[in-house]
C-alpha cells in the first residue's frame, strides 16, 4: 500500500503547521506586493528584468553552491542519483511526447506548447519554494534535477523552437519547390547554411556549460560527492572532521557570504513574478480556450506524470532493497519544480524566432497564476506521500 493509515493525521499535521502556511502566505504576499507596487508605478515595469538577472547570475549560483555544502552518506548519494535518473527520463519523454496533447493544432503551435509544458521555470520559480519547504536536502535535489533540465532547455528545446516548420506554412507543391531550390544551391551556399547550423550548436553548448548556476552546481556536486573518499576528512571543527574541500569549514566567511547572497533569491524572484503579472494582459490570456487547456496540462498533468514516475521508481527500489530509495525532499523537488509555469527561456525562444509568441506569453501569464493557486495542493500531496514507507 502506498498510502498508510496515518494519511489523515499527516494532512492535519501539514495544514496545522505554521511553517507550511508561513512559506505559502509569504510567497503570496511578496508576489502581490510586486504586483501592486508595479501597478502604482512605484516599481518600474522594466525592473523585473534587472531583478531576474540579479537572481540568475548572483543569487541562484550562491544557493546552488550553498546547498551542496552539507554532509553526505552513501544513502544520500543513492537518493540524489535517483533524482538525476528521473530527471533525464522525464525530459527525454516529455520533449518528444508533449506535442501529442496538441495534435489538432499546426506544428508551430505544437512545438511551442510542447516546450512550454515540458520545461518549467524550475530555477527561478520552483527552487526558492523547494528550499523554503524542504530545506537543504530539497535544494540539493532541485539543483541535481536542474542538470538534465538545462541540458535539454539549451539544446533540444532551442533546436525545436528555432526550426522552421514548412508544413505549417507551405503547401506540398511549395515544399517540393523549396527542396528543389535547395538542391540547386552552389556548394558555397550550402556550406554557408551548414556553418550557420554549426555556429548555432556551438552557441547552444556554450550556453549550457558556461552558465553560472550550472558551474556552481557542478562545483558543489564535486565537493559534496568527494566527501565519501576515505581519508579526505582531515579538517577538524567543533569536535568533528570534514573534507579538506569543504570551503565553508576551511574559511567560514564563505559560508556567511553565500547565505547572505542566496537570501536575495526568494524576495527578488517573487517580486519579479508580481511585476511580470502586473505588466501582462491577464484578461486576454483568460479568453483563449487553448491557453486554459495548455495551462491544465502544464500545472496538473506534467506534475502528475513525474509524480507517477517517482512512485514507480521508489516502488521498484523498495521491492529490490526493502527500503524506499527516494525521500520526501527528493519527491518535493521533482513535483514542485515541474508544477511551475513555463520557463522564461522557452517564451524568449518563441519571441526570438517569432513562433507563436503571443500564445506562449499568454500561457506563461495564466499558468503562473494557476501555479500559485495549485502549489499548496502539490506540497500537501508530497507531504502525505512522504509520510509513507515508500519514501523513507
Amino acid at each position: 500500500m502506498i498510502l498508510s493509515t496515518n494519511v489523515g493525521q499527516t494532512i492535519v499535521k501539514v495544514l496545522s503547521d505554521w511553517g507550511f502556511w508561513g512559506a505559502i502566505i509569504s510567497t503570496l504576499v511578496v508576489i502581490t506586493l510586486g504586483f501592486l507596487l508595479t501597478k502604482k508605478n512605484i516599481l518600474k515595469k522594466e525592473w523585473d528584468k534587472v531583478f531576474v538577472k540579479v537572481v540568475m547570475v548572483i543569487g541562484l549560483p550562491a544557493l546552488a553552491l550553498e546547498g551542496f555544502l552539507t554532509d553526505i552518506t552513501v544513502k544520500d548519494l543513492i537518493n540524489q542519483m535517483g533524482v538525476l535518473a528521473i530527471g533525464f527520463l522525464f525530459y527525454s519523454i516529455m520533449m518528444f511526447t508533449s506535442r501529442y496533447f496538441f495534435l489538432k493544432t499546426n506544428k508551430d503551435i505544437q512545438d511551442t506548447l510542447a516546450m512550454c509544458v515540458a520545461l518549467a521555470s524550475t530555477t527561478f520559480f520552483g527552487l526558492p519554494i523547494v528550499g523554503v519547504i524542504f530545506g537543504l536536502e530539497g535544494t540539493v535535489s532541485g539543483n541535481i534535477f536542474n542538470v538534465p533540465y538545462r541540458i535539454f532547455l539549451y539544446s533540444l528545446a532551442l533546436m525545436i523552437m528555432s526550426k522552421k516548420n514548412l508544413t505549417a506554412t507551405l503547401t506540398k507543391e511549395q515544399k517540393l519547390e523549396y527542396k528543389l531550390k535547395f538542391k540547386q544551391l552552389s556548394v558555397e551556399e550550402k556550406q554557408t547554411i551548414r556553418n550557420e547550423k554549426n555556429t548555432k550548436i556551438k552557441n547552444s553548448l556554450k550556453t549550457i556549460f558556461v552558465n553560472p548556476i550550472l558551474i556552481a552546481t557542478f562545483i558543489g556536486l564535486f565537493i559534496w560527492i568527494t566527501q565519501l573518499i576515505p581519508g579526505i576528512d582531515v579538517l577538524k571543527h567543533e569536535g568533528k572532521t570534514y573534507s579538506v574541500l569543504r570551503i565553508d569549514i576551511l574559511f567560514p566567511p564563505i559560508n556567511k557570504t553565500l547565505k547572505i547572497i542566496s537570501g536575495i533569491c526568494t524576495p527578488l524572484a517573487y517580486l519579479a513574478v508580481g511585476m511580470s503579472l502586473a505588466s501582462s494582459d491577464i484578461k486576454a490570456a483568460a479568453k483563449s480556450k487553448l491557453v486554459w487547456y495548455s495551462t491544465f496540462i502544464k500545472v496538473l498533468v506534467a506534475p502528475t506524470i513525474i509524480l507517477l514516475m517517482a512512485i514507480a521508481y521508489s516502488s521498484i527500489g523498495k521491492a529490490i532493497t526493502g527500503n524506499g530509495i527516494l525521500t520526501e525532499a527528493n519527491l518535493g523537488a521533482l513535483v514542485v519544480m515541474t508544477a511551475a509555469p513555463p520557463a522564461s527561456v522557452v517564451v524568449s525562444y518563441a519571441i526570438s524566432f517569432d513562433k507563436e509568441k503571443v500564445l506562449a506569453s499568454n500561457l506563461a501569464v495564466l499558468s503562473t497564476l494557476m501555479s500559485i493557486v495549485m502549489m499548496p495542493f502539490w506540497i500537501v500531496l508530497v507531504k502525505v506521500l512522504g509520510s509513507t514507507p515508500l519514501f523513507s
